[in-house]
């Protein structure tokens, strides 16, 4: 069964590991959290669009990257005319910490911190599925594939 959002969205996260920590982004106010990146724009490429959302949130100059897999699901947003659903592909991909980085956000809205893997489950990560990618990555380095919408 195909999603019933209105819009799609692809997405290019990073995955930031040092030691048994990682880096999360979060809305300054807010609870929940996520990956560093953002969403590509027309006519980019998803390591492109990786690349300037890290450089515009983080100021990082990310060199090598590892392919971790894509997640898809569906999520709501609020808008002036009511209730979105946004059908949203993300791609995920690891990098370490580059050496001398600050972490502190570039971007107003949002905050940087640093968590240790062992915290994770304790925190809203959006979205969830993000939890179980990131504890096989840890353990295995495959790449995978999430979903949280039904098989048709």
């Amino acid at each position: 069964m195909a999603p019933s959002a209105v819009r799609t969205e692809i997405s290019a996260r990073l995955l930031i590991l040092t030691e048994d920590r990682l880096l999360l982004t979060g809305y300054r106010g807010q609870t929940w959290y996520f990956l560093p990146g953002g969403e590509l724009s027309p006519g980019e490429t998803v390591e492109h669009a990786l690349r300037r959302g890290i450089g515009e949130e983080t100021g990082f100059d990310i060199r090598a990257l590892d392919f971790v897999g894509c997640l898809e699901h569906v999520y709501t947003v609020g808008y002036n005319g009511g209730p979105e659903e946004v059908h949203e592909l993300i791609t995920v991909f690891a990098a370490p910490l580059p050496w001398a980085a600050q972490i502190i956000s570039r971007d107003p809205e949002l905050h940087l911190f640093s968590v240790a893997l062992s915290d994770l489950d304790g925190l809203d990560l959006r979205p969830a599925a993000l939890k179980e990618m990131i504890f096989s990555w840890v353990a295995e380095a495959q790449p995978r594939w999430r979903t949280s919408l039904p098989a048709s």
